[in-house]
């Protein structure tokens, strides 16, 4: 009789807790997001991108520590949809907003998974091959706050899901489409425009009024006829200058009041393909410093002038203080002007696939230092003058299907997953991998809307390869040196999350979701996943509790080399965790 009891008991429990009542009553209780909020967040919430707008990707929880990581366990797991998966949960008031492929959004209890309310934006028969990708949301008053396949913002009641405001920006049937999704940054919705890979006109960046959507600033990443930069593209009239799409989010800092942008390759890839031959066509593979107020670019820093192999620079830029004094023992190029070694800030990371961590003044833009995580053979020298690397003349290519070695592939040795910073050790967590390719370029017959097919490539092992393929290297962000660094056979196509409780969390080729010691490296605690995870990893509080959540499925993977991890992708699902 007892068990009986207790069977049944335990049934209108599990009834009562996914009570549509119950989910009610979080709708009914969620808050308003304010700006401070934003600027500032709640330990236990996680409202934007890489949760701050430094774009960290830390957080100072600490109840899951050092000492209790290996107790992890499955607090739930929830099917999601299918397609490209590259999903960064939300949380606030204990409500989880899922931005998912091709604009499906789905808002759960997280603490269990029970569904609130879905959204799914009507499809287009879009042309991108990569348009169905949403990485990221953001939070804001009543809003949750979207940027679709289809090229409009559009603001999500968080309590219904419905629709309170829609703005066109970009126009979806030549290509554009957004990626990299909005960000709120001195009250104004940010967001970059792709989807610019597609024979188009060039992309931009714009400002929006978070109640209506109404476009507020726009700047070209690619300069037009007579726009400061144009001359970089020779003569070549407005409607051939192409590329430049902004994949990412960006980064803002308040007090300096600039919004940190990256932007990626020219369209077609090849300088004799776009007929810009020995020019460096701005503002392509460069760092963007923007004037939050008028968009205006008051600086910039072009990591490769000029294009050619698919090296794209468009990835998260970290806004962080600390002390600059590189040490040449490790650090590749210095700047010989830096006098002093005093606390500033500035703008680091891995900005671009070579897997290079570039440290720049977030003031000025002056260059810094710069150094590889992994092997590459495309940046040779900084010109710190004129503010550009210095690329390798030995692998320019003058000639179509002109066959170069090229380090790494057009894949990178990193590509959009992220690195995360943690202020505990002062250092970024860099997850990058050693590729190589057999590359050339293909004739191309530029068609508005068509998609560039500009080269073709092949994988192959780095030159002296020990076989390893993935590294996960910490680096020091005064000095620029290696605190640790792990190699390991598996790729590591994973975004990083640091903790206030001294861990380090990444994804591998492997299905491995590990927890790291920040100062060491040790592996803490892993769980195998049911795929290669795509998803931004998170942590954040309800009641007290912590939890930490990867979304699963997709992403970057490097098994071209590394065959024997072939596995199936795909099957989409977000794994939570939380101690016993």
């Amino acid at each position: 009789m007892s068990g009986l009891i207790s069977r049944g008991f335990t049934a209108v429990l599990i009834a009562v807790l996914s009570s549509p009542l119950i989910g009610q009553t979080l709708l009914d209780d969620y808050t308003p997001v304010t700006l401070e909020e934003l600027e500032n967040p709640e330990p236990g919430d996680w409202l934007m991108w890489r949760r701050t707008a430094n774009n960290w990707g830390y957080s100072p929880l600490d109840q899951i520590n050092k000492d209790n990581v290996a107790d992890l366990r499955l607090a739930f797991a929830w099917t999601m949809a299918p397609g490209l998966q590259e999903t960064t949960p939300l949380i606030h008031d204990g409500v989880m907003f899922l931005a998912q492929a091709c604009d499906f959004i789905e808002a759960v209890d997280a603490t269990n998974g029970t569904l609130l309310w879905d959204y799914q934006r009507p499809e287009v028969d879009h042309s991108a091959s990569l348009a169905c990708a949403n990485r990221n949301a953001t939070l804001y008053k009543d809003q949750l706050i979207i940027a679709t396949r289809d090229a409009y913002l559009v603001s999500l009641d968080v309590r219904t899901g419905e629709v309170t405001w829609e703005h066109q920006v970009g126009d979806w049937t030549v290509g554009q489409h957004y990626s990299g999704g909005p960000q709120i940054f001195d009250g104004k919705i940010i967001a970059g425009m792709s989807g610019c890979y597609y024979i188009n006109t060039g992309c931009w960046i714009s400002a929006h009024d978070p109640d209506t959507g109404a476009e507020i600033w726009r700047t070209n990443t690619v300069p037009r006829v007579g726009e400061p930069g144009g001359d970089t593209w020779g003569d070549l009239p407005n409607e051939l200058r192409r590329g430049g799409s902004a994949w990412m989010p960006g980064g803002y800092d308040a007090e300096l009041d600039l919004i940190y942008m990256g932007v990626a390759v020219p369209i077609p890839w090849g300088s004799i393909q776009r007929d810009t031959r020995g020019g460096d066509v701005l503002y392509t593979n460069s760092t963007l410093a923007l004037n939050a107020d008028t968009g205006e670019i008051e600086w910039y820093f072009q990591h490769i002038p000029g294009g050619n192999w698919d090296q794209d620079h468009p990835f998260e830029r970290l806004v962080v203080e600390s002390e600059v004094a590189p040490d040449p023992d490790e650090v590749s190029w210095i700047n010989p002007t830096i006098d002093s070694s005093a606390r500033r800030k500035v703008i680091t990371g891995i900005p671009g696939k070579p897997g290079i961590v570039w440290t720049l003044d977030a003031a000025t833009g002056d260059f810094l230092w710069a150094r590889e995580t992994n092997y590459q053979n495309v940046i040779v020298g900084v010109d710190h003058e004129n503010r550009k690397g210095i690329t390798n003349t030995a692998i320019d290519i003058t000639e179509i299907r002109e066959r170069k070695l090229v380090c790494p592939t057009t894949r990178g040795g990193i590509n959009w997953q992220s690195v995360a910073y943690s202020p505990q050790t002062n250092s970024l967590y860099a997850p990058t991998n050693n590729t190589c390719m057999e590359y050339y370029l293909n004739p191309v017959e530029p068609t508005l809307g068509g998609y560039h097919s500009s080269a073709t490539s092949r994988q192959v092992p780095i030159p002296e390869s020990d076989g390893n393929v993935g590294l996960f290297t910490a680096v020091d962000v005064a000095t620029g040196k290696t605190k640790w660094q792990l190699k390991q056979r598996a790729g590591i196509g994973g975004s990083v999350l640091t903790t206030g409780g001294g861990l380090v969390f990444v994804t591998d080729d492997a299905r491995r979701l590990r927890a790291f010691d920040a100062d060491n490296g040790d592996v803490l605690w892993e769980q195998y996943l049911n795929s290669t995870a795509g998803g931004y990893p998170v942590t954040y509080t309800v009641d007290g509790v912590q939890y930490v959540a990867i979304a699963a499925g997709g992403g970057v993977t490097y098994r071209g080399l590394t065959p024997e991890l072939q596995q199936r992708r795909g099957g989409n699902t977000l794994f939570v965790f939380r101690l016993p």
